[in-house]
Protein backbone atom coordinates (compact mmCIF):
# COMPACT_ATOMS: atom_id res chain seq x y z
CA UNK A 1 0.00 0.00 0.00
CA UNK A 2 1.21 2.84 -0.82
CA UNK A 3 1.96 6.11 1.55
CA UNK A 4 -1.44 7.68 3.31
CA UNK A 5 -1.81 11.60 3.43
CA UNK A 6 -4.06 13.75 5.60
CA UNK A 7 -3.93 17.33 6.14
CA UNK A 8 -5.65 19.51 8.49
CA UNK A 9 -5.26 22.47 11.08
CA UNK A 10 -2.36 23.64 8.97
CA UNK A 11 -0.56 20.38 9.59
CA UNK A 12 0.27 17.45 6.71
CA UNK A 13 1.02 13.97 7.83
CA UNK A 14 2.69 11.44 5.32
CA UNK A 15 1.93 7.31 7.17
CA UNK A 16 3.73 4.41 5.92
CA UNK A 17 1.30 1.32 6.26
CA UNK A 18 3.27 -0.95 5.15
CA UNK A 19 5.58 -0.54 8.07
CA UNK A 20 3.81 -0.56 11.58
CA UNK A 21 1.86 2.36 10.09
CA UNK A 22 4.95 4.67 11.10
CA UNK A 23 3.68 7.99 10.66
CA UNK A 24 6.90 8.62 8.36
CA UNK A 25 6.25 12.43 8.15
CA UNK A 26 4.50 15.86 9.95
CA UNK A 27 5.05 19.56 8.54
CA UNK A 28 3.30 22.58 9.58
CA UNK A 29 2.26 24.49 7.08
CA UNK A 30 2.46 27.88 8.26
CA UNK A 31 5.96 27.95 9.67
CA UNK A 32 7.32 25.32 6.98
CA UNK A 33 8.65 23.24 9.56
CA UNK A 34 9.48 19.77 9.20
CA UNK A 35 9.02 18.31 12.60
CA UNK A 36 10.26 14.36 12.29
CA UNK A 37 13.22 13.21 10.77
CA UNK A 38 12.11 11.80 7.31
CA UNK A 39 13.40 8.30 5.54
CA UNK A 40 15.50 9.29 2.62
CA UNK A 41 13.78 9.40 -0.71
CA UNK A 42 15.12 6.06 -1.90
CA UNK A 43 13.39 4.69 1.43
CA UNK A 44 16.74 2.72 1.85
CA UNK A 45 16.80 2.90 5.90
CA UNK A 46 20.28 2.95 7.98
CA UNK A 47 18.23 2.07 10.81
CA UNK A 48 14.96 1.33 10.97
CA UNK A 49 13.91 3.22 14.45
CA UNK A 50 15.45 6.87 13.38
CA UNK A 51 12.69 7.86 11.10
CA UNK A 52 9.66 9.09 11.98
CA UNK A 53 7.59 7.57 14.98
CA UNK A 54 7.91 4.02 14.74
CA UNK A 55 5.71 1.59 17.32
CA UNK A 56 7.93 -0.43 19.73
CA UNK A 57 6.44 -3.79 21.12
CA UNK A 58 7.78 -5.19 22.60
CA UNK A 59 9.18 -1.71 23.83
CA UNK A 60 13.25 -1.92 24.23
CA UNK A 61 15.70 -5.27 25.19
CA UNK A 62 14.55 -8.20 26.75
CA UNK A 63 17.43 -9.50 28.08
CA UNK A 64 18.75 -13.35 26.44
CA UNK A 65 14.95 -13.00 24.63
CA UNK A 66 13.04 -14.27 26.88
CA UNK A 67 10.90 -13.83 30.83
CA UNK A 68 7.99 -16.11 32.33
CA UNK A 69 5.02 -14.84 33.36
CA UNK A 70 2.58 -16.60 35.00
CA UNK A 71 4.04 -19.80 34.67
CA UNK A 72 4.67 -19.08 30.92
CA UNK A 73 7.62 -18.80 29.06
CA UNK A 74 7.98 -15.77 26.27
CA UNK A 75 10.99 -16.44 24.22
CA UNK A 76 11.81 -13.52 21.52
CA UNK A 77 14.44 -14.06 18.88
CA UNK A 78 17.70 -12.73 19.57
CA UNK A 79 17.69 -9.89 16.87
CA UNK A 80 20.49 -7.89 18.69
CA UNK A 81 23.42 -10.52 18.51
CA UNK A 82 26.36 -7.75 19.90
CA UNK A 83 24.01 -7.55 23.39
CA UNK A 84 22.42 -10.82 23.30
CA UNK A 85 19.14 -8.94 23.35
CA UNK A 86 16.01 -8.89 21.59
CA UNK A 87 15.36 -5.27 20.83
CA UNK A 88 11.40 -3.27 19.65
CA UNK A 89 9.81 -6.33 18.55
CA UNK A 90 8.83 -6.93 14.94
CA UNK A 91 5.91 -4.50 14.73
CA UNK A 92 7.70 -1.39 13.63
CA UNK A 93 7.91 -3.33 10.15
CA UNK A 94 4.55 -5.35 9.98
CA UNK A 95 1.90 -4.12 7.74
CA UNK A 96 -1.05 -2.46 9.15
CA UNK A 97 -4.15 -2.40 7.08
CA UNK A 98 -6.10 0.97 6.54
CA UNK A 99 -9.48 0.84 8.12
CA UNK A 100 -10.51 4.41 8.33
CA UNK A 101 -10.10 7.30 6.13
CA UNK A 102 -10.94 11.14 6.02
CA UNK A 103 -9.08 14.29 4.98
CA UNK A 104 -7.69 14.80 8.75
CA UNK A 105 -7.75 11.31 9.93
CA UNK A 106 -6.67 7.67 9.04
CA UNK A 107 -6.86 4.84 11.22
CA UNK A 108 -4.94 1.63 11.13
CA UNK A 109 -5.74 -1.63 12.47
CA UNK A 110 -3.22 -4.63 13.02
CA UNK A 111 -4.35 -8.38 14.04
CA UNK A 112 -2.43 -11.48 15.39
CA UNK A 113 -4.20 -14.79 15.50
CA UNK A 114 -3.66 -17.98 17.05
CA UNK A 115 -3.52 -18.87 13.40
CA UNK A 116 -1.34 -16.23 12.00
CA UNK A 117 0.58 -15.01 15.44
CA UNK A 118 2.99 -12.37 16.02
CA UNK A 119 6.51 -13.49 16.31
CA UNK A 120 6.15 -16.29 19.30
CA UNK A 121 3.84 -13.90 21.32
CA UNK A 122 1.47 -16.57 22.70
CA UNK A 123 -1.67 -14.25 22.59
CA UNK A 124 -3.90 -13.13 20.36
CA UNK A 125 -4.60 -9.52 20.22
CA UNK A 126 -5.49 -6.17 17.90
CA UNK A 127 -3.63 -3.10 17.55
CA UNK A 128 -5.72 0.62 16.24
CA UNK A 129 -3.41 3.28 15.61
CA UNK A 130 -5.26 6.72 15.10
CA UNK A 131 -3.58 9.83 13.65
CA UNK A 132 -6.03 13.17 13.10
CA UNK A 133 -4.70 16.55 12.18
CA UNK A 134 -6.71 19.32 14.20
CA UNK A 135 -5.71 22.96 14.58
CA UNK A 136 -4.02 22.20 18.07
CA UNK A 137 -1.70 19.72 15.79
CA UNK A 138 -1.26 15.64 15.44
CA UNK A 139 -3.30 13.68 17.73
CA UNK A 140 -1.99 10.51 17.88
CA UNK A 141 -3.68 7.15 19.92
CA UNK A 142 -2.71 3.36 19.99
CA UNK A 143 -5.11 0.93 21.32
CA UNK A 144 -4.43 -2.64 22.21
CA UNK A 145 -6.93 -5.34 23.45
CA UNK A 146 -6.06 -8.59 24.52
CA UNK A 147 -8.47 -11.13 22.54
CA UNK A 148 -6.35 -14.69 23.99
CA UNK A 149 -7.91 -16.56 27.13
CA UNK A 150 -5.02 -15.31 29.43
CA UNK A 151 -3.06 -11.88 31.17
CA UNK A 152 -1.17 -10.68 28.46
CA UNK A 153 2.37 -8.54 28.91
CA UNK A 154 2.45 -5.36 27.52
CA UNK A 155 5.19 -3.04 27.13
CA UNK A 156 4.88 -0.29 24.64
CA UNK A 157 6.58 2.76 23.30
CA UNK A 158 7.40 4.64 19.98
CA UNK A 159 10.57 5.82 18.60
CA UNK A 160 9.82 9.27 17.59
CA UNK A 161 12.54 11.26 16.15
CA UNK A 162 12.29 14.68 15.19
CA UNK A 163 14.28 16.74 13.73
CA UNK A 164 16.19 19.16 15.84
CA UNK A 165 16.66 22.17 13.45
CA UNK A 166 12.79 21.82 12.46
CA UNK A 167 12.66 24.91 11.04
CA UNK A 168 15.02 26.39 7.63
CA UNK A 169 15.90 29.24 9.83
CA UNK A 170 16.98 26.79 12.71
CA UNK A 171 20.25 27.10 13.97
CA UNK A 172 22.23 24.78 16.44
CA UNK A 173 23.62 27.37 18.69
CA UNK A 174 19.62 28.47 19.25
CA UNK A 175 18.07 25.22 20.03
CA UNK A 176 17.15 23.80 23.72
CA UNK A 177 15.47 20.64 24.84
CA UNK A 178 13.28 20.30 27.52
CA UNK A 179 11.95 16.42 29.40
CA UNK A 180 9.97 15.95 32.18
CA UNK A 181 12.23 13.73 34.33
CA UNK A 182 12.42 12.61 37.77
CA UNK A 183 14.82 9.81 37.84
CA UNK A 184 17.45 8.66 36.15
CA UNK A 185 18.41 4.47 35.75
CA UNK A 186 21.52 3.54 34.88
CA UNK A 187 22.09 1.12 31.91
CA UNK A 188 25.78 -0.73 31.31
CA UNK A 189 26.32 0.99 27.99
CA UNK A 190 29.67 -1.00 27.96
CA UNK A 191 27.86 -4.63 27.70
CA UNK A 192 24.16 -4.71 27.01
CA UNK A 193 22.67 -1.33 27.80
CA UNK A 194 20.06 -2.63 30.58
CA UNK A 195 19.17 -0.93 33.68
CA UNK A 196 21.97 -2.33 36.36
CA UNK A 197 19.90 -1.65 39.34
CA UNK A 198 21.08 2.00 40.48
CA UNK A 199 19.27 4.94 40.25
CA UNK A 200 21.64 7.79 39.42
CA UNK A 201 21.81 11.70 41.15
CA UNK A 202 20.94 14.21 38.32
CA UNK A 203 24.34 15.22 36.72
CA UNK A 204 24.72 18.13 34.72
CA UNK A 205 22.91 16.46 31.70
CA UNK A 206 19.60 15.39 33.81
CA UNK A 207 19.47 18.87 35.16
CA UNK A 208 20.00 20.68 31.99
CA UNK A 209 16.82 18.39 30.63
CA UNK A 210 14.40 19.61 33.13
CA UNK A 211 15.05 22.90 33.16
CA UNK A 212 14.70 23.00 29.46
CA UNK A 213 17.93 24.61 28.24
CA UNK A 214 20.06 21.15 27.33
CA UNK A 215 22.02 21.60 24.18
CA UNK A 216 21.31 18.89 22.05
CA UNK A 217 24.22 19.25 19.84
CA UNK A 218 27.00 19.76 22.73
CA UNK A 219 27.44 15.87 22.35
CA UNK A 220 25.73 12.33 21.84
CA UNK A 221 23.73 11.48 24.84
CA UNK A 222 21.75 8.22 25.44
CA UNK A 223 19.37 8.70 28.93
CA UNK A 224 16.36 6.47 30.47
CA UNK A 225 14.25 7.96 33.07
CA UNK A 226 10.88 7.67 34.89
CA UNK A 227 8.83 11.08 33.74
CA UNK A 228 5.77 11.62 32.19
CA UNK A 229 4.04 14.68 30.15
CA UNK A 230 6.19 16.67 28.33
CA UNK A 231 9.03 16.88 26.46
CA UNK A 232 9.45 19.85 24.05
CA UNK A 233 12.49 21.48 21.09
CA UNK A 234 12.50 24.97 21.50
CA UNK A 235 14.17 27.66 18.72
CA UNK A 236 15.21 30.04 20.76
CA UNK A 237 15.27 33.11 17.78
CA UNK A 238 12.60 32.12 16.24
CA UNK A 239 10.18 32.07 19.25
CA UNK A 240 8.96 28.85 18.23
CA UNK A 241 8.58 25.16 20.10
CA UNK A 242 8.10 21.39 19.07
CA UNK A 243 5.88 19.98 21.83
CA UNK A 244 5.71 16.72 22.51
CA UNK A 245 2.62 15.63 24.90
CA UNK A 246 2.68 11.74 26.03
CA UNK A 247 -0.13 10.07 28.07
CA UNK A 248 0.50 9.55 31.64
CA UNK A 249 0.55 5.67 31.30
CA UNK A 250 3.80 6.48 29.33
CA UNK A 251 6.19 6.20 32.78
CA UNK A 252 9.31 6.21 31.41
CA UNK A 253 11.44 7.96 28.70
CA UNK A 254 14.80 7.55 26.58
CA UNK A 255 16.15 10.16 25.28
CA UNK A 256 19.03 9.66 22.46
CA UNK A 257 20.13 12.19 20.03
CA UNK A 258 22.55 11.91 16.66
CA UNK A 259 24.63 14.71 17.80
CA UNK A 260 25.54 16.76 14.69
CA UNK A 261 23.28 14.42 12.89
CA UNK A 262 20.71 16.72 13.62
CA UNK A 263 17.75 14.32 15.08
CA UNK A 264 16.95 13.84 18.87
CA UNK A 265 14.92 10.66 20.01
CA UNK A 266 12.13 11.71 22.90
CA UNK A 267 10.61 8.16 23.54
CA UNK A 268 7.49 7.60 25.54
CA UNK A 269 7.51 4.03 26.76
CA UNK A 270 5.16 2.30 29.54
CA UNK A 271 8.06 0.36 30.62
CA UNK A 272 11.64 0.20 32.09
CA UNK A 273 14.01 -1.47 29.87
CA UNK A 274 14.09 -5.40 30.48
CA UNK A 275 11.43 -4.55 32.55
CA UNK A 276 10.76 -8.51 32.70
CA UNK A 277 14.11 -9.44 33.84
CA UNK A 278 14.55 -5.70 35.73
CA UNK A 279 16.70 -5.87 38.94
CA UNK A 280 13.72 -3.64 40.38
CA UNK A 281 10.34 -5.35 41.25
CA UNK A 282 8.09 -5.52 38.33
CA UNK A 283 5.66 -2.91 39.88
CA UNK A 284 8.99 -0.78 39.73
CA UNK A 285 9.84 -1.52 36.17
CA UNK A 286 6.48 -0.59 35.35
CA UNK A 287 5.54 -4.40 34.03
CA UNK A 288 2.15 -4.06 32.53
CA UNK A 289 -0.44 -6.70 31.21
CA UNK A 290 -3.74 -6.84 29.93
CA UNK A 291 -6.60 -8.83 30.88
CA UNK A 292 -8.30 -11.49 28.54
CA UNK A 293 -10.95 -8.53 26.80
CA UNK A 294 -9.09 -5.68 27.95
CA UNK A 295 -7.86 -3.03 26.16
CA UNK A 296 -5.67 0.58 26.56
CA UNK A 297 -5.40 3.68 24.97
CA UNK A 298 -2.33 5.41 24.71
CA UNK A 299 -2.79 9.06 23.77
CA UNK A 300 0.05 11.51 22.49
CA UNK A 301 0.20 14.70 21.05
CA UNK A 302 2.41 16.67 18.55
CA UNK A 303 2.13 20.43 17.92
CA UNK A 304 3.95 23.83 17.38
CA UNK A 305 3.58 26.64 19.60
CA UNK A 306 4.25 30.50 19.37
CA UNK A 307 6.86 32.01 22.61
Amino acid sequence: MKHVEISGGGYTARIDPSRGANLISLRNDSYSAALLREPPADGVLDNPYLYGMPILFPVNRIENGRFTFEGREYVFPINEPNTGCHLHGALHETPFALSERSDNKAVFCYTATSERPYLSFPHSFEIRMEYALENDGLRHSVTVMNTSESNMPLFLGFHTTFNTLFLKESKPEDMRVYADITEEYERNMAVNYLPTGRKLPFDAVSAALSEGIFQPFGGPISRHYRGKGKMSVTDLTNKCRLVYENDEKYTFRLIYNGGKAGYICLEPQNCLANCANSPFTREEAGFDRLAPGESKTYRSRIYLEAL
